[in-house]
């Protein structure tokens, strides 16, 4: 892959490459398929951690319809393969893979304003009453949005190929482009996030320590009355700061969960070492996007919301965040508890 800009914007994908000698070249077609189904591999990954609520937002139903893509995505270079003795590949391929690259660098910004006004329009956030009505508007945006951004594709996409020399070596090369919302969105959350994580620098050990005190009170579920009010009284005897402001509870949160993402997808780029967007791991982003969107969400509506709502996020478990701001112990349902235990 050659990098023609810093920014991830446009780059070339190497169709063919010099071989043993001039006369012989390579075809990089099996080394792409390996990456894609790498790519959908992951994403499998991730929709088995999202499986819970992924169909009971926008941002998840877009999801589901980037895997399909994903899968389409690997048919097509697997049918370039298969035929490449009846079509060059350096032409299949070429238009497979343009074609796939702008499509994905163009939905990352209409999905995130639609989610912008999904979460806006989201009641309380409750997963358990997301209608049918609404789950059928989602798909419906998804169709839409895809028909939009593949005629577009189709209007403006450059799929011939063109040889290059580069080191006094013929390659035969092909425009891709990569995702700049998905770079500016890495990038802006994680200073912001750094930023806001700093201004609370000295107590963010204690607070994480206390977080990790409350979520192994969550999991201790059938632990007797006495020794349940044992731990938690020795995790509230740790409590040597004062409690965070929400809004920095949750920055943390998030933090813990997606560090490790954003700073991989912006130390790419700063590198220079740009994934064109048909490569990246786009529901990997979904995801991260998602759960920035559902605390944004639960901070503004914390008044009403509260921390036992099933969130349609299955990521950062932003009930451990609540009470860790509000100093309140997570307490174990005993009736749906005890109903359980009859039933077994």
């Amino acid at each position: 892959m050659l990098n023609q800009h810093t920014p991830p914007a446009v780059m070339m994908a190497i169709v063919w490459s010099p071989g043993t000698n001039e006369n012989f070249h390579h075809d990089e077609t099996l080394q792409y398929l390996l990456i894609l189904c790498t790519k959908v591999a992951l994403n499998t990954f991730v929709l088995y951690f999202w499986r819970r609520s992924i169909l009971k937002s926008l941002l998840g139903i877009c999801s589901v319809s980037m895997y399909v893509a994903d899968v389409l995505l690997v048919c097509a270079v697997s049918s370039a393969w298969i035929l490449r003795e009846n079509l060059p590949t350096s032409t299949s391929m070429c238009f497979i893979l343009a074609h796939g690259s702008t499509i994905y660098a163009l939905l990352p910004l209409p999905i995130l304003i639609g989610g912008v006004f999904d979460y806006a329009s989201y009641p309380n956030l409750d997963i358990t009453y997301c209608s049918r009505r609404r789950v059928v508007s989602y798909c419906l945006f998804a169709v839409l949005l895809w028909a939009l951004v593949i005629v577009y594709t189709c209007q403006s996409t450059n799929t011939q190929p063109t040889e290059i020399y580069k080191d006094n070596l013929k390659l035969v090369v092909c425009r891709v482009h990569g995702s700049t919302v998905v770079f500016q969105f890495s990038m802006y959350v994680l200073t912001v996030m750094i930023l806001i994580l700093l201004l609370h620098l000295k107590k963010l050990i204690g607070w994480v320590s206390r977080a990790n005190q409350l979520a192994k009170l969550e999991n201790l579920s059938f632990l007797s009355d006495q020794d349940y009010s044992q731990i938690e009284e020795s995790g509230n005897s740790e409590i040597l700061e004062t409690s965070p402001p929400l809004f920095a509870s949750l920055t943390l949160g998030f933090a813990m969960n997606w560090v490790p993402y954003l700073l991989i997808s912006v130390t790419c780029v700063l590198v220079d070492f740009a994934v064109p967007a048909y490569a990246s791991v786009n529901l990997l982003w979904m995801a991260c996007a998602n759960s920035l969107m559902v605390g944004i969400a639960f901070w503004l509506r914390s008044d009403k919301i509260g921390p036992f709502t099933k969130f349609p996020d299955d990521t950062c478990f932003w009930k451990i965040y609540w009470h860790l701001s509000y100093e309140t112990p997570v307490t174990v349902d005993k009736t749906s508890l005890y109903v359980t235990i009859q039933n077994v």
